[in-house]
């Protein structure tokens, strides 16, 4: 099996297999990083906003490190965490203007990074469906509001229950459409994060 002999590999040679668009690779340094993620996203509080959506925009920060990142300017797991921090920063400066409030609304508690060991790093066992729902969830998050810009209500409709698993015939049912109109939806999605994101991206959004 590809990912239980990709579990040995160095953490900057499955980055260099992702960033070629190998799922898999993909997959495991999510699983392997979701820890770091949710020990950063612990440590930033935000009266109006749950703790899974800070989880899910340090996910978009990790899965931007993924693709971003150039070997010898620095370790993974470093690049990693700043830019994990930084999205989450991001969030909580963006939804604090959204909402007129004051940045001290959002507080983040102190803490020191050293750099981080990649081998000491736990793995999250994640579901293998779970893990690749999160893959897309995540990469079109960075892309969401750019793509309901370009979709009517009913595209829309579609592009929401495709993004949370349903399969083509399920979603035809369910809106009332053919075949085309959804296939026709999802290319344009694909178009739209062609547009803004690396190509190596895309096959990470295919089924």
């Amino acid at each position: 099996m590809i990912k239980y002999a990709l579990r040995n590999k160095p953490i900057e040679k499955l980055v260099e297999l992702a960033q070629s668009g190998l799922n898999d690779a993909v997959d495991l340094i999510i699983e392997k990083y979701y820890p770091m993620v949710v020990r950063i996203a612990s440590q930033f509080y935000a009266p109006w906003a749950e703790f899974d959506d800070i989880v899910q925009n340090g996910l978009i920060g990790l899965i931007k490190a993924i693709y971003y990142f150039e070997e010898n300017k620095s370790s993974f797991s470093t690049f990693a965490w700043r830019s994990i921090e930084s999205e989450i920063k991001t969030f909580i400066t963006y939804q604090n203007r959204k909402k007129n409030k004051m940045l001290s609304d959002s507080t983040s508690m102190d803490s020191v990074f050293d750099d981080v060991d990649d081998e000491q790093i736990d793995y999250f066992v994640a579901d293998e469906n779970t893990s690749t729902n999160v893959v897309k969830k995540t990469i079109l998050s960075i892309v969401h509001e750019e793509i309901l810009e370009k979709l009517n209500e009913e595209e829309t409709q579609i592009f929401e229950l495709w993004l949370d698993g349903y399969s083509y015939k399920e979603i035809e049912e369910m809106v009332g459409v053919n075949f085309k109109k959804v296939d026709n939806t999802v290319q344009k999605v694909k178009k739209i994060v062609r547009s803004k994101l690396s190509t190596s991206i895309l096959p990470f959004l295919e089924g």
